[in-house]
Parts: C-alpha cells; structure tokens; sequence
C-alpha cells in the first residue's frame, strides 16, 4: 500500500512539473503595467531560414522568464517572412501558443510583409465583427497608466506604408477626446503614416512606436517622441523591449542579444567584432518618457 501511494505521488508531482513547464499551471503573476514590444518577427514556415523562428521562440521564453510577467505582448507587424503566406499564420500560431498557455495576451498589427486575409483565415478570432476602422486592423489596447494605438499601416504590395483617411479620421477624433496617456504606433515610421500633426500639440500622446527599420533608435520627428524597435530575429538589432508604466510616466528598456545582417555568422568565429560592440553598446538602453498631466 505504501509503495502504491509513493508511486501516485512521484506521478502527481511528475505531472505537476510538465504541467508547469507548458506555462498552463503556474503561478507567476502578470503585471498590468508591463507591456513587451516585439517587432518584425519575419515568420516562415519553410524549413529555411530557421533564425527568425529561433529569434521569436527565444524572446518568448525571456517574456515566459520574467517575475512577473507583462500582461501584454504587442507585434508591430511584418510578422509573415515575406508576403503574408497562410503557412507563415500557422507557424505563428504554433510559436505564440506559450504565450496564450501562460494567460498572456498578444495583439498585433500588419506590416508591408502581411495580407490580411491569410492572416484572419488562421486567426479568425482576431477579426472584429465592430470594427474601430472598416476594412483594417486598428487596436486600442488599454493599461492602467497609459493606453496602446496599434493602427494598419500595410498597403498590400509596396514596402512603404501609409493610412487610409478613414484610419486619420478615427485617430484624430479619438485622440481629440483623449485624457489619458496613449502611445501610438504602427508598423511603419511616423514619417510614413504622416500622424505627426495630429499628435504633437496633444497632450496624451506620449510618443510613437514603430517596427520596419529593425533598429533601436529614439528621435524626434516633427516634434514627437518616436521609438524604432529592433527585429525579434530577422535581421539588425535582434531582442524585444519591454515597458514598464507607472502614473509618472513610462520607461523603455532594450533586451539585444545579437546583432546581424543580412543573416547570422555560420560560425562563432565569423561574428563581426562591430556587431559583437554594438549588441554591448545597446543592451540595456532605456527610452524614458513622461507623462504629461
């Protein structure tokens, strides 16, 4: 009989233990306040390359790591490798599914590398039958101290993006009412998206975010505070960053683990010494920004 029960144990613990490392059973806690930015994931579902892939698994499992974990996860576009292929989706749903098992929610908008209609045939969920803006992808994501504008910038074909006036109309009448701190932010530069003029003489706009240029960079653009994200695993500054808001404001903080172009070095000894000082140079920058009340 106690060797019955011993052995029950050993398999409720051993259970237990997978249960835990599948990220369904746990009891890390999820704060609110923190939000990761992952950009230009460039998912393919061929079996080559493999580095984006093994980029994105690898910004998961630090998000997965963290004590406690964001809340949130947000992909500012270019998620498919090179023109929205629905195999693309469905390996994106493979490597996001840790993720979903740990109770964190991600959202996503659409880069030049997406199509809209592979990507709602895998993730028929993500369509919104009361769409913010007809015909595209536009997210308000909220958090307690500051909220989140993910707008479409994809124009299906060329590599520079844009948005229709239906988005700029939204926009301007949603930020005109806005109180709170509110970051906008698509996949393409602010230069592109042509949403300065809208946000710098508003209050609540905290700043702009964005992916495309694979580069960890902070600037100003016709007066507003912008942020360039790297890419989780294609090709530039490789890692994720992730925000940490409080009432005052919000401070953005670069997780680099690499840095490559146009691919990685086949070899640890083929790895430029230039990249190996920019990933030391990078890592750990923050972007801090305040809010204003």
């Amino acid at each position: 009989m106690k060797r019955v029960s011993v052995m029950v144990s050993f398999c409720l613990i051993a259970f237990a233990a997978i249960f835990t490392l599948s990220g369904k059973a746990d009891n890390v806690p999820k704060d609110e306040n923190l939000v990761a930015l992952f950009a230009d994931l460039h998912i393919t579902a061929e079996a080559n390359p493999v580095h984006q892939r093994a980029g994105l698994s690898q910004c998961i499992q630090d998000v997965l790591a963290c004590n406690p974990r964001p809340a949130n996860v947000l992909l500012y576009g270019d998620i498919s490798f090179n023109h929205g292929a629905t195999n693309d989706y469905r390996q994106l749903r493979e490597l996001i599914k840790p993720l979903e098992d740990a109770g964190i929610r991600w959202t996503a908008c659409f880069g030049n590398h997406d199509r809209r209609e592979a990507f709602f045939n895998v993730f028929p969920d993500r369509k919104s039958e009361a769409p913010l803006v007809p015909a595209r992808l536009v997210i308000l994501i909220k958090t307690p101290n500051a909220d989140f504008i993910m707008l479409d910038s994809c124009l299906e074909g060329p590599v520079n993006g844009g948005i229709d006036d239906a988005q700029r109309a939204w926009l301007q009448k949603t930020l005109a009412e806005y109180k709170k701190p509110v970051f906008v932010g698509a996949h393409h530069p602010i230069r592109e998206t042509g949403v300065a003029d809208l946000m710098v003489s508003n209050a609540a706009c905290a700043g702009y975010i964005y992916g495309h240029n694979h580069t960890w960079k902070q600037e100003s653009t016709n007066g507003v505070a912008t942020l360039c994200l790297p890419s989780t695993g294609h090709w530039g500054d490789i890692g994720y960053v992730l925000v940490k808001m409080t009432t005052e404001g919000a401070v953005f903080t670069l997780y680099q683990r690499d840095y490559y172009t146009p691919r990685p070095a086949a070899k640890p000894e083929d790895v430029k010494p230039e990249w190996k000082q920019r990933v030391q140079k990078n890592n750990g920058n923050e972007w801090h920004v305040t809010f204003k009340r």
